[in-house]
């Protein structure tokens, strides 16, 4: 913001001429003009969901299956061992400060999706309110300074049943935040919306089928195959020649 005198006279009222500076000609350097700056900032907390890795127990196999970025992660089921078997997926929500306003992710929520479910012995710091519908503050009280980032996760298992396959998209979202600055609104986006678009809200895909077993088939039969054929070219050099 910028001031300047445009008008000058002596105490009789007639114009007189300043020493050094001229009214009104806007001129930097002179002293009768000055300027003071002020930054407007803006709130801004975005949220990113990742899935890690997928976690396959079949009795006392152990299996850890990481996620690439940018790749859907496709985990085969064994259908002999469906009704014993775990699958875990364990997800990264991160919460980042892209504004210049520090601030505070006070309610993280999270949509479970149909065929996957919340144990609450595999979260700490979750809880249920309704149906597929769980919660945290497990950052409520982390100030996120402009360009920080902070991560809680969470952890969904597979609802064992050979028709329950395909694929399962976990969504999170922010649902309550903070600021001291008169808690100013995010400049983009609005909590517990549920609006795709939104920089407070993402998910998280995954596919779940049943292993064919085609490939080891495929091994047996061709070896049986080479077997069979090595066993008669013998036979035929032991009795033709």
């Amino acid at each position: 913001n910028t001031a300047e005198i445009t008008k000058d006279t002596d105490e009789d009222g007639n114009e007189i001429d300043d020493i050094d500076s001229t009214p009104d000609n806007k001129k930097d350097g002179e002293d009768d003009i000055d300027r003071e700056k002020v930054h407007v900032g803006y709130f801004d907390l975005a949220l990113q969901k990742d899935l890690v890795k997928a976690i396959v127990t079949e009795g006392s196999s152990n299996k850890e299956i990481p996620a690439v970025n940018g790749e859907l992660l496709k985990v085969e089921i064994n259908r002999k061992k469906i009704n014993s078997t775990i699958v875990k997926f364990v997800y990264d929500i991160t919460i980042e400060n892209q504004g210049t306003i520090a601030g505070y992710a006070k309610e993280i929520k999270d949509y479970i999706p149909e065929g996957l479910q919340f144990v609450e012995t595999d979260n700490q710091n979750w809880k249920v309110i309704s149906d597929n519908v769980i919660t945290t503050d497990a950052l409520a009280e982390k100030l996120l300074q402009p360009g920080e980032k902070a991560t809680v996760q969470v952890v969904l298992r597979w609802i064992n049943n050979e028709n329950n396959l395909g694929m399962k998209t976990n969504i999170a979202e922010i649902s309550k935040d903070y600021n001291d600055a008169n808690d100013t609104d995010d400049i983009d986006s609005t909590p517990d919306n549920k609006k795709d678009g939104e920089d407070d809200i993402d998910d998280a895909p995954v596919i779940l089928s049943i292993s064919t077993g085609r490939a080891p088939m495929y091994v047996i039969l061709t070896t049986g195959i080479l077997t069979m054929i090595s066993t008669g070219v013998v036979m035929i050099k032991k009795y033709v020649l």
